[in-house]
């Protein structure tokens, strides 16, 4: 975990709300239920992330929240000081109504002109406020609010119940948050240029324990997974063909200057577009291995830079319909089991990978095969941890 982030929430707590009073319990006036209120976190939650004792992850989601909070406080204030502003004025201008009807005249216009320059810098500010509120919104798992809020809310948890657990190990033991192990890239062959890529930078997964799906492996051994995927579309001002720099036909691998290859602060790449993308997962769980079945349900695009779009003939719409989507394979390998004995399963250490080969039907990428990934997922925050009795069977 980052050494100074319950640093930087302690900060953040008494930006919003005033400085930490111990003996009293309290951030300014303000008491430690109404703050975990505010957060959506339960009083235990709010305890453990004030003594240090949270997951990172906890941290980053309630730090997110209180910059939300702090948004929505400036907008409103903004809001306020442009109302205040308007009624000053409208008093104003009650106050010389006396005055000659020349002058008058004048005054309205300078102050309807006033009232609309005011108006429309606050909607402009608003705007991007929003905007910003919006993007930092859309960085969130679709799902969390069923998935993420206190156990003390009112909302039934997806996860198993308690007395459930046991009952469907070992596949409760995976229950909880996951993310992307490893960024990893890929070329995108099929558009009308050469030096597209698709980078994976980040997943948030929900994985909880199928009550109903039974076939395959059997009760307990069925996890569903609700992946989002944030991916992100390079091109390389150069348009150099794929191979042979960063991709050995014969071998049919990429080659070390690919595996190393940074497009992030490389000015010879340049961001085109960030890509969300929704899967559901279906994990069958086997003593020696693990079977991944996934599907997308939906993609979209933002942040596209369409004036470099344009440059290079990048079609963001056909790569999310077609490239992404229709014109494309892809087959993952099952991963080896390393927790056939739940009980091994460790916040921020395990890890499951699957090896998979990425293909374009209509092509086959002119090289008679795939291109080679590995996609893993690491355990973020573990539903249930407690002395799992199935073992490894």
């Amino acid at each position: 975990m980052e050494a100074n982030i319950r640093e930087k929430f302690l900060e953040k707590l008494e930006e919003k709300y005033g400085r930490w009073s111990k003996p009293t319990a309290r951030f300014g006036n303000t008491s430690y239920g109404e703050v975990a209120k505010a957060l959506s976190i339960s009083a235990s939650q709010f305890s453990k992330l004030l003594y240090g004792t949270a997951t990172e992850g906890m941290y980053v989601r309630s730090i997110e929240n209180i910059n939300r909070l702090l948004t929505r406080e400036a907008i409103r204030e903004e809001r306020d000081m442009a109302v205040a502003e308007n009624e000053r004025l409208k008093a104003e201008v009650e106050r010389l109504k006396s005055g000659r009807a020349g002058f008058r005249r004048r005054l309205l216009l300078m102050l309807a002109l006033v009232v609309f320059l005011s108006a429309a810098a606050l909607y402009y500010f608003m705007k991007d406020r929003l905007s910003a509120v919006g993007e930092q919104h859309s960085t969130l798992h679709p799902l969390a609010a069923f998935f993420d809020k206190a156990y003390d809310a009112n909302f039934n948890s997806p996860y198993l119940d308690v007395l459930e657990v046991q009952e469907y190990c070992p596949c409760s033991g995976y229950e909880g948050v996951w993310s992307l192990s490893e960024k990893y890239k890929l070329p995108l062959p099929g558009t009308r240029k050469p030096g597209v890529y698709y980078e994976a930078v980040s997943a948030d997964v929900r994985m909880k324990c199928s009550r109903y799906d039974t076939s395959g492996p059997g009760k307990g051994r069925v996890l569903m997974g609700y992946e989002y995927l944030v991916n992100e579309i390079w091109v390389d001002t150069r348009m150099k063909p794929i191979s042979p720099t960063y991709f050995d036909k014969n071998k049919k691998a990429f080659t070390p200057a690919f595996d190393s290859l940074v497009f992030e602060g490389n000015p010879q790449f340049k961001k085109v577009a960030t890509i969300h993308s929704f899967f559901v997962d279906k994990f069958e769980i086997y003593p020696d291995s693990i079977v991944r079945k996934g599907e997308p349900y939906g993609r979209y695009a933002s942040d596209v830079d369409q004036k470099l779009a344009d440059e290079y003939q990048i079609d963001i719409k056909f790569i999310l319909e077609d490239v992404l989507g229709d014109m494309t394979t892809t087959s993952c390998a099952a991963s080896a089991n390393p927790f056939c004995d739940p009980n091994d399963l460790e916040e921020k250490e395990s890890v499951i990978a699957f090896d998979c080969i990425y293909t374009i039907r209509t092509e086959n990428l002119g090289i008679g095969g795939g291109y080679p990934y590995t996609k893993g997922y690491r355990l973020e925050e573990q539903a249930y941890a407690d002395n799992l009795t199935c073992g490894c069977e």
